[in-house]
C-alpha cells in the first residue's frame, strides 16, 4: 500500500458507488415552506369554472384526522356529466391537481361527489316475485 492510500480515511459503506444509499436521504425539511393550500377553495374554484349553474356549487371540507381530509362537492344535476367528463377524465385529473397540492403538506385529501342522484335513492324499490310461472 502506498502512503496516500493509508493517509485517507476509510470509505464508508454508504459512500462507495452503487451502496445501499444511493445519495438519497430520508432526514431533512420536510418541504418548501410557505403558506398551506387551501383545498376546498381550490377544489371550488375548478367546479364554479366547469359548471353551467356556479350558484348552485356547494363544496364542503371534513377533517377525518390522521391527516386525512374529504372534500364533498354538490351540483345541479344538469352540471355533473361535465364535472365527472368524458370516462371520468375531469373529476380525475381534479383529485390528481389537489393530490399533487397536498403533497407538500403531507395530507391526504379525498375529492368526492355527494350528489343525491348518483347514490342510490331512499325510496325502497319493488322486489320481483321469485318463483316460477304464474301465480295459482
Amino acid at each position: 500500500m502506498s502512503d496516500a492510500q493509508r493517509s485517507r480515511p476509510p470509505i464508508r459503506r454508504d459512500q462507495r458507488r452503487g451502496g445501499y444509499n444511493r445519495g438519497f436521504r430520508r432526514e431533512g425539511p420536510p418541504g418548501p415552506s410557505g403558506p398551506s393550500v387551501d383545498y376546498r377553495a381550490l377544489v371550488e374554484y375548478v367546479a364554479r369554472s366547469l359548471a353551467e349553474k356556479p350558484d348552485e356549487v356547494q363544496v364542503e371540507a371534513f377533517e377525518r384526522g390522521g391527516g386525512t381530509v374529504a372534500i364533498k362537492v354538490k351540483l345541479a344535476d344538469a352540471d355533473v356529466g361535465r364535472f365527472i367528463g368524458k370516462a371520468g377524465r375531469n373529476i380525475e385529473a381534479l383529485r390528481t391537481l389537489v393530490r399533487v397540492a397536498s403533497l407538500r403538506d403531507r395530507k391526504r385529501v379525498f375529492v368526492d361527489l355527494a350528489n343525491a342522484s348518483l347514490s342510490h335513492s331512499s325510496q325502497p324499490r319493488e322486489r320481483k316475485e321469485q318463483g316460477g310461472g304464474s301465480p295459482s
